[in-house]
């Protein structure tokens, strides 16, 4: 079966590489058929349930089951909807997006309804069915839904409402993608050797990872455990500890995420910046199984150098933060 993502344009590599990596996890086998900014169409020869694996999606707004695609002329609508067969029982709605400023819209779908809820009983409120229109400039992509990413969550666990926080920790949504493009699996061992107020491990956590977070402020540790058990985190575990020393207490790490300092909020204990990294990086390195990935957040895209004299570079994430800051997160393979 194809399936159709709904892709989250607030970044632009991120959402692919999330989708990707949440079914490499899984091992799920599929060929990639399309892909733009806006969706990534994948077929998957075993038909089961991917509900899991589509609800750890942060930067994905809905998963279909792929129908068709075509030009966004009329004409072209009808005769592709005319050849689509789908037997759906109960009521059905027509949903659209529009991401094209150039096309009506309303043309699209009432195309679409004229077709596709020939003979159906049409219920706009609560329907038991819902084909889902996606308009872009080039084409217009049509699914029935299948599933709809919580994506309300992410805002729910928003810094501000946690036990302890610190202003300089990630958006959960970014933290959750990030996890994700790790590869992490459920009960895998998961580490944040920089791990402040536990932001990334709570995400972690909740795709049902075993957690270790380490810091070497005590005090950051002592919060991170309020956040995490206010999150109802049970498999953590939490060291005060300097990066240098971490490969003493741990080993065969299956998956590594963590943002390392860079700003003045946060502290190196006075080390020189590139000095900290190497050693993190060699750290890293030591802990993480062979094959494994860790996904790294840096101030300066020339820092990368310094983790590819330990691991493999496999892809980099840009995020603009604001006017004044750059991060870029990289992912790499030991």
């Amino acid at each position: 079966m194809k399936y159709l993502f709904e892709l989250s344009k607030e970044h632009t590599s991120l959402p692919r590489s999330e989708i990707i990596c949440c079914l490499k996890s899984e091992d799920v086998e599929f060929d990639i058929i399309e892909e733009n900014s806006s969706i990534l169409i994948v077929e998957i020869k075993k038909k089961k349930n991917y509900d899991s694996i589509f609800s750890r999606l942060s930067f994905t707004f809905f998963v279909d089951k792929f129908l068709f695609s075509c030009q966004t002329n009329i004409e072209s609508i009808k005769k592709n909807a005319e050849a689509v067969k789908i037997n759906l029982k109960g009521s059905i709605a027509i949903r659209y997006k529009n991401r094209s400023k150039n096309i009506d819209s309303q043309k699209v779908v009432k195309t679409l309804a004229s077709v596709l809820t020939r003979d159906k009983k049409v219920n706009l409120i609560n329907p038991k069915n819902e084909i889902r229109a996606l308009i872009t400039d080039y084409r217009l992509y049509v699914g029935l839904k299948l599933f709809e990413v919580d994506r309300g969550q992410y805002e729910k666990r928003k810094v501000q409402y946690r036990p302890f926080f610190s202003p300089i920790s990630l958006h959960p949504k970014i933290a959750r993608a990030l996890v994700n493009i790790s590869c992490l699996k459920k009960n895998q061992v998961f580490l944040d050797p920089f791990c402040g107020t536990g932001g990334i491990l709570i995400e972690a956590g909740m795709v049902g990872a075993r957690v270790i977070g380490s810091d070497i402020e005590e005090k950051m540790i002592r919060g991170c455990k309020k956040t995490l058990d206010y999150y109802n985190i049970k498999d953590y575990k939490l060291y005060s500890l300097d990066i240098g020393t971490i490969n003493k207490h741990l080993n065969n790490v299956d998956a590594v995420v963590t943002d390392l300092p860079y700003g003045k909020s946060t502290t190196t204990k006075g080390e020189n910046r590139n000095d900290l990294y190497n050693r993190s990086f060699k750290a890293i390195s030591q802990v993480l199984k062979k094959d494994s990935k860790a996904v790294i957040g840096l101030y300066d895209k020339n820092l990368i150098s310094i983790g590819k004299k330990y691991m493999k570079l496999v892809e980099i994430h840009k995020f603009v933060a604001h006017k004044s800051l750059t991060r870029f997160f990289a992912v790499f393979q030991k």
